[in-house]
């Protein structure tokens, strides 16, 4: 062999030493920055969503929304008071002047209470314009007799608000669950990613240092140099496992960083500050939903079939209101009269002082009126088919997926036991090819068994937990 051929192998392997060196040094930083990362468990990720997530925030405002609309409709019950001043002025004279005042004070079903003050004067007051120089004061009331007696529009519009503040309330729970079930799968994801890549850089830190060993030992003649070449090779297999980990890792916690935002609507940067938090055992606590009557009890109080009821009933307070519209209008107001004299306005009080009037007025066929409350009708009973065909749905949603979360369960304790088993081969294989009586490619092989039997329980346990998040998910429990 030339010196050229012997300083070639000479610096070949120093490369290849120092290769190894590298990746070890890389995959020791990494464990690092691992042990020096915050575990971050599930219910941390959702504490951080409800506390500044954009969504979180805008299923707060609903609430806001409906309160300002029941706001909005006691309004309708607040006095009113009015006021006018009509004058004309022509050729130096004064044709007329007209002051009128009034308050009106909503008090009940169909009754008014109302209260004014009027003075006139003027050459050209018409007959009915004309008042006492101290004016007229008037009190009385205004009642509906027919429509509006026991439901009117004011009403009927607080209790519409009041029924809109249960369903935001219930649309804010919904917004909720679906903002949290979406994280959940992200987060499972997430731990899933960590996990493969925590099993694959452990795997290379054990191939590198067994190449490491093969290589010495066949430096010195206790190991074919084929078998340096079959370490190369795994080391190579692992590394193609570990660079599509890391960028699987990588992009679960970019897609995790999206959920977690700070103060002033601000999303944090991906880093690697947290890390899953390790899972000791499966959640398995659901034993008492496995009946039949408490799967319909929890189905039953899901935000969103909450709020198909409260358009029900909605749509309820509108049937009767426009079954109102069915009876004809009868307004009957009385105001009696009294002229002012000085500062007392009841010196002349006489109940033949008045003012009093009636309205009536009544649709001969009423096909508006019959119309409307059949369009009603036909929307309470389409409301009430979507609420007992989405009951079914959801029952059956829930039924799949806690037989989805039983079945892992089991999974999981097989992948458990097989997961000891391939370590037990692998083991006892690198024991025996230790002692020269096996062969390098049966202990890489019983290692990417055992790689890929953890890698499936890694994976079982992520779609485990998914469909455990998806049981309370279905049930509407999420965001409560």
């Amino acid at each position: 062999m030339t010196l050229k051929n012997k300083l070639f192998i000479f610096f070949r392997g120093k490369m290849k030493g120092l290769i190894c060196v590298i990746v070890l040094g890389s995959i020791s930083i990494s464990n690092a920055i691992s042990q020096n990362a915050i575990p971050l468990s599930i219910d941390a990720f959702f504490d951080k969503i409800k506390a500044a997530h954009p969504l979180a925030q805008q299923a707060s405002v609903q609430n806001d929304i409906a309160d300002a609309e029941l706001l909005k409709a006691r309004g309708k019950f607040d006095p009113v008071l009015s006021g006018s001043l009509n004058q004309k002025n022509f050729a130096d004279k004064e044709y007329f002047s007209l002051l009128n005042s009034e308050i009106k004070i909503p008090i009940g079903p169909g009754l008014d209470i109302k209260g004014g003050y009027e003075i006139n004067r003027g050459a050209f007051l018409g007959p009915e314009d004309n008042t006492p120089a101290g004016g007229l004061a008037f009190a009385g009331i205004s009642i509906s007799l027919g429509q509006g007696l026991l439901i009117d529009e004011r009403r009927a519009g607080i209790r519409t608000a009041e029924i809109l503040q249960k369903s935001a309330s219930a649309r804010q729970s919904e917004l909720m669950n679906d903002l949290l079930f979406e994280a959940s799968i992200v987060y499972w994801e997430w731990y899933r990613a960590y996990r493969v890549n925590e099993i694959y850089k452990l795997s290379l830190k054990n191939a590198v240092e067994r190449c490491e060993a093969i290589k010495f030992n066949a430096a010195i003649g206790e190991r074919p140099e084929i078998d340096t070449v079959e370490a190369k090779i795994q080391i190579q297999n692992i590394r193609v496992g570990l660079n599509q980990a890391m960028m699987d890792y990588r992009n679960a916690g970019i897609i995790l960083s999206g959920y977690i935002w700070e103060n002033e609507n601000k999303n944090s940067e991906p880093d690697s500050t947290y890390i899953p938090q390790d899972l000791n055992q499966p959640e398995s606590d659901l034993d008492e939903l496995m009946s039949e009557p408490n799967l319909i009890k929890l189905i039953g109080n899901h935000p969103y079939l909450e709020q198909i009821r409260q358009k029900i009933n909605q749509l309820d307070i509108e049937r009767k209101l426009k079954q109102d519209k069915l009876k004809p209008v009868i307004n009957l107001q009385y105001n009696p009269i009294i002229e002012p004299i000085g500062n007392n306005f009841l010196t002349n009080f006489s109940f033949n002082n008045y003012k009093w009037g009636v309205e009536f007025k009544m649709p001969l066929f009423l096909r508006k009126e019959r119309g409307d409350i059949k369009i009603t009708k036909l929307k309470i009973k389409e409301n009430e088919l979507i609420l007992t065909g989405k009951f079914q749905a959801l029952l059956n949603k829930l039924q799949v997926y806690i037989n989805a979360w039983q079945a892992t369960l089991e999974q999981i304790e097989i992948f458990e036991e097989s997961v000891r088993l391939y370590e037990q081969m692998y083991i006892s294989e690198k024991r025996l090819f230790d002692i020269g009586e096996s062969s390098l490619f049966l202990v890489n092989s019983r290692e990417q068994s055992y790689i890929n039997a953890r890698i499936k329980l890694a994976e079982m346990v992520a779609k485990n937990r998914i469909s455990y998040y998806s049981i309370f998910y279905f049930a509407g429990k999420l965001g409560v």
